[in-house]
Parts: C-alpha cells; structure tokens; sequence
C-alpha cells in the first residue's frame, strides 16, 4: 500500500513533464529532465523513466548515472536483459521532492521481475555541486537527530501494535511480530541517513523492508514525515534547508 501511494504520487508529478522516448526535454524550474526508455519482450513492454541532470551540475550528474541508479549496470545491460526474459527492472519512475540552490532530493521507484514481481526504492539527498550525499547533520544538530531517531522507533512500535491483531492472525504471527520489534529496536542513527528526502515542508524518514515478500503486507508503514517546526530547535547554524 505503501508503495502504491507513492507511486502514485510519482505518476502525478510526471503528468507534468515531457517523455519524447530517448529524448531529453528539460522542465523550466527543474535541474533534473526525464529521458523515458520503452522496452519490450515479445508481446510486453515497460517504460524506464529516467531523471537526467543537467550538464551544469556535472558531479551530480555522475551521481545519478545510469549505473548509480542501476546498481552498476549500464542502460544497454538494463534493456537487453528485460529483451530476453522481460524481466529485471521492468519500471522506473522518479520523483524530486525538493530542489534548492543547493541541496536535492530525488525518490526512485523501480518495479522487478525475478522469481516473483517485486518493487524497489530508493530516497537519496545529494549537495547539487558537489554530487555527495547530504547528510541529516548538516541541518540537525545532535540532540536533534537523537530526537528524530526515537521519534521514528516510537512511531513504528506504536504502528506495530495497533496491527498486532492482524499480525497474530498469521501462522507465523508471534515469529513476525518479534521480528518487526527486533528490528525496530535495534535501528541506529546512520540508518535515518540511509532512506530520507527533504521536502517543501518538512522532512519524510524511512528505512528498508523488514519483512520478506510473502508477509511484507504484514509490515506497517515505514514511512514518517516531521515537519520542519517541530526540528527548528535542533536547526544548525550551517543549514541551508531548514528555515
């Protein structure tokens, strides 16, 4: 569920862009284009949509490179391997949920074919010039990230057990719902630099699935937004996003 909503909130955002096949067209406010790749197998086709940086912003562009985004693949080895089984990465979609002079956020959705369909994602946060990964720290002081872990720890056991009926009702129940406190318990500070993008109002923390693909639907929402008032007492004297 969680990822359909985030799907559709990334097919929304494309409404508004250009997708012209391999075609670059580059929106007015953004520094990111799209280059959509179709490709097909037999009968089937899928669409790879593409965010592609502009050349003024050259470390950032080897940021997201066709083979940062495909885990070191390039573009041909992503569409010949789909030619021959129509499997691997079947989609991707993308989504900027916040761009500043300096500091971007960009959230990739991919949709797979392996053994069984399965779907992907990944939230990044780059310093435009530089093209390195930004860092919660430079806007959040310690004590503010200290708060933000055990906001997120707290939100998701409160997640859990609210679900804990419908987590028992499964053969596996008792198994899973240790599973899922375990796991909650033992998330660390440089996991909430793993998967967080800023947005225009605050900013929206996750982590990666915890359960595997035959009971993930048992898994409560991993996602969390903490708007940017309740972090302006933690704000940095550095930062550039938080106001």
């Amino acid at each position: 569920m969680k990822y359909l909503k985030s799907l559709l909130t990334v097919s929304l955002y494309c409404c508004f862009s250009f997708f012209f096949g391999y075609s670059q067209g580059k929106s007015p406010q953004h520094i990111i284009s799209t280059q959509s790749v179709g490709m097909s197998y037999g009968d089937q086709s899928d669409t790879l949509r593409l965010p592609i940086v502009s050349d003024k912003y050259p470390e950032l562009k080897k940021a997201l490179s066709y083979e940062r985004i495909f885990d070191g693949k390039s573009l041909a080895d992503v569409v010949k391997n789909y030619s021959t089984c129509g499997c691997g990465i079947t989609e991707l979609n993308y989504f900027v949920p916040f761009e500043n002079e300096d500091v971007i956020s960009i959230e990739l959705y991919y949709e797979t074919m392996g053994a069984y369909p399965d779907s992907e994602e990944q939230w990044l946060t780059f310093n435009i010039h530089t093209g390195q990964q930004y860092p919660l720290s430079n806007e959040i002081n310690e004590a503010g990230i200290k708060w933000l872990l055990e906001h997120f720890k707290t939100t998701l056991r409160k997640r859990i057990q609210d679900n804990e009926e419908n987590i028992m009702g499964n053969d596996d129940g008792e198994a899973i719902y240790k599973e899922l406190n375990s796991a909650i318990n033992n998330i660390q500070i440089d996991d909430l630099f793993k998967k967080y993008v800023f947005t225009e109002k605050g900013i929206k923390l996750s982590i990666e699935r915890i359960l595997p693909h035959y009971v993930t639907n048992l898994e409560p929402d991993d996602e969390l937004f903490v708007p940017y008032s309740k972090l302006k007492s933690f704000k940095t004297t550095g930062a550039v996003v938080l106001k």
